[in-house]
């Protein structure tokens, strides 16, 4: 078996595609990582390897906070609002972009989303 390797989608680099109000975390919904995933953070960012499909992806530093996020059950907006002071992004877009990328990673099968 391969290993094929992905960027993830690059947060805020296209601020005109936005989210649809139902996309994953714009409703309080909780993730949690799945159960063929690991993960190796770095200065730069983190680095996902599903173990399970073969598959290497690798994400920004803003995407490695979302992940953090995530993995310690903080909700998104307070991620959200972290990122946005940080990088003097408006909280609103920040939390866009992050619903889309939450979005990205449930795809991927990264992350599986949490009973409520």
């Amino acid at each position: 078996m391969g290993i094929e390797v992905r960027t993830m989608f690059t947060l805020f680099k296209n601020i005109n595609a936005r989210k649809p109000s139902n996309a994953p975390g714009s409703d309080g919904a909780v993730f949690r990582v799945a159960p063929d995933v690991k993960a190796s953070q770095h200065p730069d960012g983190v680095v996902l390897i599903h173990l399970g499909r073969g598959t290497v992806y690798s994400a920004n530093r803003v995407g490695a906070m979302i992940w953090n996020g995530v993995v310690t059950q903080r909700s998104i907006e307070r991620v959200t609002e972290s990122i946005s002071r940080e990088f003097h992004i408006p909280a609103q877009t920040v939390l866009q972009d992050a619903a889309l990328f939450l979005a990205q990673l449930q795809a991927e099968g990264l992350l599986i989303p949490e009973a409520q």
